[in-house]
């Protein structure tokens, strides 16, 4: 505000002393309610003494005083609304205030204009420091929300955290009593004639445990991963060797598929780096595991990369569905799972196969321990189109094993 036009004290006294005077009839136009009428003139009179004040003394606070605690008044919820309305009344008191200036203009000997200015800018200014004190206060509100939601999601992700990791352990237990007992029944009936008859049962029971034995083990990861107590091994690697390992391996869920996976070995990387090969190896296969899940049949999977300074980036392309930008980032959290999962195949390889939701999110925890990340892009989502996805594997060069202190997490926190 610019007060340097204020008028001179004599005139700045007269003004109020006039205001002052004519306080009940201010009142009188502002509420027709008698009984508030009393507590108004109170605030009316705080109001001018803190205007009297500024004008004198430059000094605000008494101002500042009287608009923060007509803020404080209201709850928290509405902040927005009641400063709007406390600007709207400052204002209805502003045009009380001019009202009986001119009722009373010959009191001011020709200056009402003069006035008016100065009682124009007092209450510009009470609004202007109101604006400010009620976005101080609705931005502390949010603040102190946002700290409080983030609060209850750390707590609630520790919550599941725990009981994904309990639950994990505790399920361990009865899946090796059935391949126990499973396996002592196969050596029963191993002498029996019929044993034809029941090896189907022992196959099915044998692959059922398998995979519910991948699932506790994913979910055991996730938990050691979300605890940053993910221990790697670093031991010196071919790395070359191990994604052909692992393609090899990959093929041979896609053969009644009907998928070609193609594998490019990556250039330049010859010599042995230093990485933990059983993690590194999971990761990729949970990749190629997920882009084999989502292309459709006769579809293709290419696994190539390149040497970077200090990387080595492995990428593993297909001509999936694809999955929309605004997902994108959602695929690498624990449990995500995109489209109709009652729609999803009960077969893990299958096309929209099912699975915990855990194998991207597993993956990114082994390469972000390892210093390293992962990405993907894609055009969007298309199951007609099939516009494909590429995932992007950040694997650091280790010439050496990393010190004691960067194996783990430490590195990212």
């Amino acid at each position: 505000m610019n007060f340097e036009k204020q008028i001179n004290s004599l005139e700045t006294q007269r003004l109020l002393e006039v205001l002052r005077e004519y306080i009940p009839e201010i009142t009188e136009q502002l509420t027709r309610t008698s009984g508030i009428r009393p507590s108004l003139e109170k605030q009316l009179r705080s109001l001018f003494d803190a205007f009297e004040e500024y004008t004198v003394t430059r000094n605000i606070y008494t101002l500042s005083q009287i608009l923060e605690n007509w803020l404080e008044q209201y709850t928290e919820s509405d902040t927005l609304q009641i400063l709007l309305d406390l600007a709207s009344w400052l204002y209805s008191i502003e045009k009380a205030c001019i009202s009986v200036i001119q009722d009373h203009s010959t009191e001011f000997d020709g200056k009402v204009d003069k006035l008016f200015f100065s009682l124009s800018e007092w209450f510009f200014f009470a609004q202007e420091n109101l604006i400010q004190l009620g976005f101080k206060k609705y931005t502390d509100q949010q603040s102190k929300t946002a700290s409080e939601i983030q609060s209850m999601l750390e707590k609630l992700d520790r919550s599941k955290s725990n009981f994904i990791s309990i639950a994990a352990h505790e399920l361990k237990t009865p899946l090796t009593l059935i391949e126990g007992y499973s396996m002592m029944l196969s050596d029963l009936l191993s002498t029996s004639e019929n044993i034809t008859l029941y090896t189907p049962y022992l196959q099915g029971i044998r692959k059922g445990t398998d995979r519910l034995k991948q699932i506790i083990q994913d979910m055991i990861d996730v938990s050691l991963i979300d605890s940053r107590m993910l221990l790697l091994i670093f031991q010196p690697c071919l790395l070359n060797r191990l994604i052909e390992t692992v393609v090899e391996d990959m093929k041979k869920q896609a053969v009644d598929r009907d998928l070609l996976i193609q594998w490019r070995p990556i250039q330049d990387v010859n010599e042995m780096i230093y990485l933990d090969e059983i993690r590194i190896s999971q990761a990729l296969r949970n990749v190629i595991e997920n882009a084999i899940k989502y292309t459709p049949d006769g579809g293709r999977v290419s696994i190539y990369g390149r040497k970077l300074s200090g990387f080595v980036e492995i990428m593993v392309e297909d001509t999936g569905i694809g999955v929309d930008p605004e997902d994108q980032s959602l695929i690498f959290e624990k449990f995500s799972q995109l489209g109709q999962v009652s729609l999803h195949s009960t077969g893990k390889s299958k096309f929209k196969g099912g699975g915990a939701g855990l194998g991207l999110p597993i993956a990114k925890g082994i390469l972000e321990a390892h210093g390293g990340t992962i990405w993907m892009e894609s055009e969007g989502y298309d199951e007609v189109r099939c516009p494909g996805s590429i995932f992007h594997l950040m694997v650091p060069i280790y010439t050496q094993p990393p010190e004691p202190s960067k194996n783990l997490f430490s590195r990212q926190l």
